[in-house]
């Protein structure tokens, strides 16, 4: 009797999970920020110097996988940016002879898509392609930019922003997983770099020729909970 009920506890289990793998995962993840605005700006590509003025980052994070399609992470991400408008010359001299630096710290929901069947069978290691988006709510206190904009800039702030990026993930064993992305955080701000494009608006939150900060980093993953049943 009670072999018979565990068998059927583990069909229906199987029926609830859709009988592809669950998995919840920590993660760690050591990158780069470089920030985009009214100090540092390009076209295509930065420059050399601009490419100088990287930030460092750390980030946490705690996914669930449910399907092997669609993954869903929680991030908080721990760094700073910094800019010098001499290595951008442009019309406006004013950010010419700018610079600023600003811890930068984004709490982010993201959802990931995988382009291959990832993570559902245990035996085999998975990898995958894919992309990624969400919402985040970021902090900066930045020092610096246009100097009459320092009463502005010695104010600390939270932002909305939008990450969104494609990277390639690849399960080394059952339990390790090891992940590269590059994407952007888009935000809603105009004064990361304590710069304003227009500076009869002073606003902490816009629309209007917005900051933004791109990001790359390399992510260990360590699967803390995995579930997989058999697949026909």
């Amino acid at each position: 009797m009670n072999r018979f009920l565990f068998f059927v506890g583990l069909f229906l289990s199987c029926l609830t999970f859709d009988t592809l793998a669950q998995r919840w995962a920590l993660s760690a993840t050591t990158g780069m920020n470089l920030y985009k605005g009214d100090v540092s700006d390009w076209k295509l590509l930065p420059n050399f110097d601009q490419i100088k003025n990287l930030g460092s980052t750390v980030k946490f994070n705690v996914r669930y996988q449910r399907t092997q399609a669609y993954a869903y992470r929680a991030q908080v991400s721990i760094g700073s940016i910094r800019g010098n408008g001499v290595n951008n010359p442009g019309p406006n001299s004013t950010f010419n002879s700018s610079t600023f630096t600003s811890p930068l710290v984004e709490i982010s929901g993201i959802v990931d898509y995988n382009f291959l069947d990832y993570q559902t069978d245990k035996r085999i290691k998975n990898w995958s392609p894919y992309v990624y988006g969400g919402l985040s709510y970021v902090f900066a206190s930045p020092k610096g930019g246009i100097p009459s904009m320092n009463a502005l800039g010695k104010i600390p702030f939270f932002t909305w922003a939008i990450p969104y990026g494609v990277g390639v993930k690849y399960q080394l064993t059952p339990r390790l997983g090891l992940q590269w992305e590059f994407g952007s955080s888009k935000t809603f701000t105009d004064v990361l770099d304590n710069a304003p494009s227009d500076i009869l608006n002073q606003s902490h939150f816009t629309t209007q020729q917005t900051d933004q900060v791109l990001q790359s980093s390399i992510t260990l993953t360590y699967v803390i909970k995995s579930v997989f049943c058999p697949r026909e």
